[in-house]
Order: structure tokens, then C-alpha cells, then sequence
């Protein structure tokens, strides 16, 4: 249970982060969804590792299986998506920003050079829906990426800061 309690407390603390990066997105005049989204990529990875790091100082075990550390860190990483979608839409409404704008002119700015690669109706289809996007289509989505690279960055921080248990323990002290 112990493990929940820092998942969560470092969810959040990566939420806060994930925050503050949405706004610099938004007063810069890019899009949180759109290409320059890449750059906070970083923050789930510095925050799980955080967590295992914190549960390995707190709990003192001499060693830590993969399935522990896997669990903490894909739970922080949910979390953290989880808060930071939230805590998103919650600004984009208080704020009243021009975001869903500003990524719809990208999409469509993209589009337009895909034009000659892409069928008509492939391209209509992909105006409407671009037309029809919303804020919380856009956060689901924002949510379910972040849940894909988390298990990718969850399965690499598991295994390279798991510890084994020493093969030979010392049986002649």
C-alpha cells in the first residue's frame, strides 16, 4: 500500500510539472497537442524514476523484483496522466484559450502538405474530423499516449534499477 501512496504523491508531482509545461505550450502560441508536445516528454521518466528511487530509500529492502518497481512506476505514470488531463481541462476552461484553434490550424497546415499523398476523400474526411475535434477528445487521446510511452518508460526503469538478491550470500560469517 505504501507504494500507492508515493505513486500518487509523485503523480501528482509530475501533473504540477505537466501543467506548467501545458501553459509555457500555451503562451508561447504552440499547441499542447501538436509537434512541440514532444518536449515534455521527459517528465514521466523523471518522475517514476523519483518514485522508485523514494520507495527504494524508504522501504531499505536489499533487493526489489522487477514486478514492484514495474507496478510503482507505471502507477505514478498513470496518475500523472490522469491528474494532469484534469488539471488541463480545468485551465483550458478557466483560461478560455485558443488551443483547439491553434492545433486545428497545425493539423490543417500539415494536411495541406500531405494533400498530393492522400486521397480526396481521405483528406475530407480528415478536414471534418478536424472540424468536429474537442478539448476532451484531445485529452483522452493526450491520455491514452501518455499511458502507451509510460509502459514503455515503466518496463526500462524496472528492469535497469531492479536489484537481485546476492547469488552466493555470505555463509561463513
Amino acid at each position: 500500500m505504501e507504494h500507492y501512496k508515493i505513486s500518487f504523491k509523485y503523480g501528482l508531482y509530475g501533473a504540477l510539472i505537466g501543467l506548467v509545461f501545458y501553459l509555457l505550450l500555451l503562451f508561447s502560441g504552440n499547441s499542447p497537442w501538436g509537434s512541440e508536445s514532444w518536449m515534455g516528454s521527459w517528465i514521466p521518466g523523471i518522475t517514476a524514476y523519483f518514485a522508485i528511487k523514494t520507495f527504494k530509500e524508504d522501504t531499505q529492502q536489499d533487493s526489489f523484483t522487477f514486478s514492484q518497481l514495474f507496478r510503482l512506476s507505471f502507477s505514478t505514470i498513470f496518475f500523472q496522466a490522469m491528474f494532469v488531463n484534469i488539471l488541463s481541462l480545468i485551465a483550458a476552461s478557466i483560461l478560455n484559450t485558443n488551443a483547439i484553434e491553434t492545433y486545428k490550424a497545425e493539423m490543417t497546415q500539415n494536411a495541406e502538405q500531405l494533400k498530393t499523398m492522400i486521397s480526396v476523400d481521405m483528406y475530407n474526411q480528415l478536414q471534418t474530423e478536424l472540424q468536429n475535434i474537442s478539448q476532451s477528445v484531445l485529452a483522452f487521446w493526450d491520455f491514452i499516449y501518455k499511458l502507451i510511452g509510460g509502459l514503455i518508460v515503466s518496463l526500462i526503469l524496472a528492469r535497469s534499477l531492479k536489484s537481485n538478491k546476492p547469488i552466493f550470500d555470505n555463509q561463513h560469517e
